[in-house]
Parts: C-alpha cells; sequence; structure tokens
C-alpha cells in the first residue's frame, strides 16, 4: 500500500477528507461536582493533539437548580484557581456564549444537555488541555460534564482512498 503525503496540504483540504482519513479519535472530558454559590475548575488528564480536529462536543450539566449555573470552557496547560487566571485562556470555542470578553459564559439550567456533532474542526491545541470553570450561585447544586471528541490532523493517506 502507498501513502500520499499531506504535510503541504491546507487544512480546508485536509478537513474535506472523508471522516474515515482523519486519525484515530479519542474523547477528552472534564467533570465538576459543585455545591451551592461556587466556582471550582477542572483540567481534562488527556492533552489535546498538537493539531487537533475537533469531531464533538457535549456539555452535559444536571442537579438541583434553583435558578441557572454556567461554565466557561478554553485550553490550557494548568489548572487554573482564579476567574482572572481562566479569562487570559484561549477559548475552546471563540463566540460561544454571552457577549463579553472570551471565554465567553455559557448558561446552563437542569436537566441540560447540549451536544454539536459532525463539527470537523481545527483547533492547533499544541499540547495542551482542555478546562472546565462551573460557576454556580445560592440554591444551585450542579453536575457538569463536558467532552470533546478529538483525533490528530494526519499526515498522510492511502493513495487508494484518493484515487477515486
Amino acid at each position: 500500500m502507498t501513502f500520499m503525503d499531506l504535510r503541504n496540504w491546507s487544512m480546508d483540504q485536509i478537513l474535506q477528507l472523508p471522516d474515515h482519513c482523519l486519525s484515530r479519535r479519542y474523547t477528552v472530558l472534564c467533570a465538576l461536582s459543585m455545591p451551592e454559590d461556587t466556582t471550582a475548575w477542572d483540567i481534562s488528564e488527556l492533552a489535546l493533539p498538537d493539531r487537533s480536529i475537533i469531531h464533538e462536543f457535549t456539555l452535559n450539566g444536571f442537579g438541583a437548580y434553583g435558578s441557572a449555573a454556567s461554565v466557561r470552557l478554553a485550553i490550557g496547560d494548568q489548572l487554573p484557581t482564579t476567574v482572572a487566571e481562566m479569562s487570559r485562556l484561549e477559548p475552546l470555542f471563540a463566540g460561544m456564549g454571552f457577549q463579553g470578553p472570551e471565554p465567553r459564559t455559557i448558561p446552563i439550567s437542569a436537566p441540560a444537555i447540549f451536544r454539536l456533532s459532525r463539527l470537523k474542526m481545527y483547533l492547533p491545541a499544541q499540547g495542551r488541555r482542555l478546562i472546565l470553570e462551573g460557576v454556580t450561585i445560592a440554591a444551585v447544586v450542579a453536575d457538569i460534564m463536558v467532552a470533546i471528541v478529538v483525533s490528530a490532523v494526519p499526515n498522510e493517506v492511502p493513495d487508494c482512498v484518493l484515487s477515486a
């Protein structure tokens, strides 16, 4: 079997390849269990590939809600410990959430399931990890989970895939 080198292809060309050509997929996850009136952070155990493709995104929120909780999503190297540290990180999805500075606030209420599939979105992650910030207010107890399905950008594909 011979392979075609993709290293000189543009990202637009690579993202037009069939899904089965885009490397092995895996799930990167962050989760928080939060009592009332809390701000907390989680960082994924797995790092993202240097050049990542995000295929799917899922946000689940559940718990006892008296009003809305919210999340912010970013990528970074270390777990933030303050809102200001989180605000300096690169957003996972630019422009997703309430109008304002990045990473933007995404409101959730119970039960909340938000899913984006078939994204095929390029992310130059450079080995950073997924970071989740959750904020609850009084009378809100929240369990929040965020998962993304990613793969690395392939460097080559079998010739037979492109010779149709």
